[in-house]
């Protein structure tokens, strides 16, 4: 009887051995993971140069110590020239980089110290990418992030593309003027007839509008005839008071000249009166007095 229940307990014990482990097993080797990953879309002029970040959103099973992922996109439209630190992995190496004809390989990756790994639930940008613009006018490209690749601090637990990726779209704008880049807007002949005007187009890469030379000339002969006539009443308006401010000086000297000498001579002549009155009457109570 106790030989059979030793028996019961180990085969049961062997059963179990596995369920237990299959239940422990998922956790410990979690993958690290991310909501998502990605570009958005973005737009710039033919000959200059566009920062797209790349974003990663709501980290897990981390923390997250090295990314690799590839950026896929057109090379006859646009070009990486540089790839730098985002907001998240800024105390981490510099990344590296390589281009092939289908795009690029990105890899970055923190100094090996462990308050540089990304936490989880930590979202941000991860790295910029540095696109050359070298299309045409009009022409577009998709911007697509995969092959993604997430480490954790052990560094052999790696998690293949664990994050959703979200591509974007970069655009390259119209520009009216036709401006061979971005540098060249103001040309020496725009410049030196209205530079208030041009200085905003360089700026802002042409965002609005650049006045060519026929804007200009049409924006002079407007502006010198309104300035003109708002000009004239401002000198006249002097001219018309300048007579009324002369006139009512003169009227209030005369007013105080006639009235000060009158009323200081009357007041002293009746003081010096009633002083004598007094006089004679206290003179006039003495000889009287036996």
């Amino acid at each position: 009887m106790g030989k059979e229940n030793t028996q019961l307990t180990v085969c049961l014990t062997l059963l179990l051995i596995p369920v237990i482990f299959s239940m422990f097993v998922p956790f410990a080797l979690a993958q690290p993971a991310a909501d998502s990953i990605g570009v958005d879309n973005a737009s710039g002029y033919k000959n200059t140069t566009v920062s797209v970040p790349v974003t990663i959103s709501n980290t897990q099973n981390g923390p997250v110590t090295c990314i690799i992922f590839d950026v896929s996109y057109d090379n006859n439209v646009i070009n990486i020239v540089e790839v730098k630190k985002g907001t998240i992995t800024t105390s981490w190496k510099s990344p590296t980089y390589c281009n092939f004809d289908w795009g690029t390989k990105v890899s970055i990756a923190y100094t090996g110290r462990d308050v540089e790994a990304i936490p989880n639930g930590m979202s941000g940008i991860i790295a910029l990418l540095k696109f050359s613009v070298v299309g045409e006018p009009g022409e577009t490209t998709e911007i697509c992030v995969n092959n993604l690749q997430l480490s954790d601090l052990s560094g052999e637990n790696v998690g293949f593309d664990t994050a959703p990726a979200t591509d974007g779209t970069f655009t390259i704008v119209t520009n009216r003027t036709q401006t061979p880049s971005s540098n060249g807007s103001p040309s020496p002949t725009v410049s030196p007839t209205e530079s208030l005007t041009v200085s905003p187009v360089a700026g802002s890469e042409g965002v609005g509008e650049a006045i060519t030379p026929d804007a200009t000339e049409s924006v002079i002969p407007t502006a010198t005839p309104t300035m003109t006539p708002s000009v004239l009443p401002a000198t006249a308006s002097p001219v018309k008071v300048s007579p009324s401010s002369l006139s009512s000086p003169s009227s209030a000297p005369t007013a105080m000249s006639t009235a000060t000498p009158s009323p200081p001579g009357f007041d002293a002549i009746f003081a010096i009166a009633g002083v004598f009155a007094v006089a004679y009457l206290v003179l006039r109570r003495k000889k009287a007095q036996p």
